[in-house]
C-alpha cells in the first residue's frame, strides 16, 4: 500500500463497449495557454483565461467614481465586492460605440483586485502554442505596447494577447484598491 497520493490520479470506470459506444465520448488534449478571445472594435484580443473571474452582461446603473481617469466608468457591486468597471475602447482611444446585447464585461484578476472590462463581444476559447506567438519586442509596430504580450497567430487571424497586469498604471491600480 502506497502512502503518498498522486494530484493527477482521477480514478478509473469500468464500462463495456457497449456503454462506451452509446456515450460517443471523444478526448482531445490540446497543449499551450488558454485563451479567451473577445471583439473590441475590428480587432480580436486574448486574455489568459486563468486571470478571467467571471463574464457578466452589462449590469444596471454604475455608480460614477470621482477623480477616476475617464477609462473607468463606473463600479457595481457583485455579490458583495465592488467591481470597479474600465471601458477598453476608451483605454484605447477607439471610437465609442452603443452598448449592445453583446457587450460584456470580463471581471478580470490583477493582483488581489477584480476589475471588470467593457468589451465588445466575447469571442471563443482557444489554445495557442508558444512558437505561435510573436513577442512585441519582435513587432515592428511605433505604438505604446506596454499592455500588449505579442500576437497570437492561429488558423484563420491574428489575436493580440493582453498582458492584464499592465493595462494601468500602478497609480492608477493604487487608486482602485482604494474603493
Amino acid at each position: 500500500m502506497r502512502n503518498e497520493i498522486n494530484n493527477n490520479y482521477v480514478g478509473n470506470v469500468n464500462l463495456s463497449d457497449e456503454e462506451m459506444e452509446e456515450m460517443n465520448l471523444e478526448v482531445t488534449h490540446n497543449e499551450g495557454a488558454q485563451l479567451i478571445t473577445f471583439i473590441l472594435g475590428e480587432e480580436k484580443y486574448g486574455l489568459d483565461i486563468l486571470t478571467v473571474r467571471e463574464l457578466i452582461s452589462y449590469p444596471e446603473g454604475l455608480t460614477q467614481i470621482p477623480g477616476m481617469p475617464d477609462f473607468i466608468v463606473g463600479m457595481f457591486n457583485l455579490r458583495g465586492l465592488v467591481i470597479p468597471v474600465m471601458d477598453l475602447r476608451k483605454k484605447f482611444g477607439m471610437a465609442i460605440e452603443e452598448l449592445n446585447e453583446y457587450s460584456v464585461i470580463i471581471i478580470v484578476q490583477v493582483e488581489e483586485k477584480n476589475i471588470g472590462l467593457i468589451v465588445d463581444s466575447v469571442a471563443d476559447v482557444i489554445f495557442v502554442k508558444e512558437e505561435d506567438i510573436q513577442e512585441t519586442t519582435e513587432m515592428a509596430v511605433h505604438v505604446d505596447t506596454k499592455f500588449i504580450k505579442g500576437v497570437a497567430k492561429t488558423k484563420d487571424e491574428m489575436v493580440i494577447l493582453m498582458d492584464i497586469e499592465h493595462l494601468l498604471s500602478k497609480s492608477q491600480f493604487e487608486s482602485l484598491n482604494d474603493l
